[in-house]
């Protein structure tokens, strides 16, 4: 089968390579290796290659074995990490009754704060969300919506990509600063989650942002709200961002949800 989607940058999955999730999903299925193998039509051979992370499937072979082993939508992109393709966001179809709580309340969050733009991240700080004002300014900003069909953008991505927010934060030293010490502190057992080195490997030579990584300046208590200053159209305008985390699962890959608001300073 040909491979219609482009791979990632090779990266180091810390136990969670494509080989291991492919054997526990098909264990978990009851299937043989040659029950799986006959139903995909390859080889037994090429399958044992692939559980044994001697060779990797293309994208339309990846998406047949996950249609056969049921393999939730949420959890596909796990798959499609470790073998090396983009995550897909996730298509809302009918919701688990824990999806639908989350949603709920994320739904409750947006339209308490719909004066104010409202940014919502997962737990490798993803953008999933945002509210109609946070469309409408980082459009403004950035000439680009940032929930994309083909994949999230990361907050670290926002920062640090040249071609985002990056020309148009006057204090951008002091904003990647504070954006890495959150990322540090915030991701915890994230780092080894495939999707969150994915995120890394596509941001690691984005100038600045290695030697922030590697030396994060510390954390403390008061360190929560970031001052944000935009060049606005040659205008100065200044923003607090606060910070407000979830600790409750948005869908199986995530470990908790994290609301992003931006305040304008009019004290200035």
């Amino acid at each position: 089968m040909s491979e219609t989607g482009p791979r990632l940058p090779k990266m180091t999955l810390a136990r969670m390579t494509l080989g291991t999730l492919l054997r526990q999903w098909r264990k978990n299925s009851g299937l043989s290796q040659l029950d799986l193998a006959l139903d995909i039509g390859v080889s037994t051979r090429h399958l044992s290659f692939l559980e044994c992370d001697k060779a990797l499937p293309s994208e339309p072979m990846l998406k047949a074995i996950s249609t056969l082993l049921d393999i939730p939508e949420a959890e596909q992109n796990m798959l499609r990490l470790a073998a090396g393709f983009k995550p897909l966001p996730y298509k809302h179809g009918p919701e688990t009754e824990e999806h639908g709580r989350v949603r709920k309340i994320i739904e409750q969050v947006k339209r308490a704060h719909k004066d104010v733009p409202l940014l919502v991240k997962d737990q490798i700080w993803d953008i999933i969300d945002l509210n109609n004002p946070a469309q409408r300014f980082f459009k403004t900003l950035t000439g680009r919506s940032l929930l994309l069909e083909d994949h999230f953008v990361n907050v670290l991505e926002l920062i640090f990509a040249p071609d985002l927010l990056r020309k148009h934060i006057v204090n951008w030293e002091d904003v990647a600063d504070a954006t890495v010490r959150h990322v540090h502190h915030e991701t915890g057992l994230a780092s080894e989650n495939p999707a969150f080195q994915a995120v890394l490997d596509r941001v690691m030579d984005f100038s600045g942002f290695r030697e922030r990584w590697i030396n994060p300046l510390s954390m403390n208590a008061n360190q929560y709200a970031t001052r944000y200053i935009f060049n606005e159209g040659g205008k100065r305008r200044s923003y607090d961002s606060v910070l407000i985390s979830l600790g409750a699962p948005y869908e199986a890959i995530l470990g908790g949800i994290r609301f992003d608001t931006f305040h304008a300073v009019t004290d200035e």
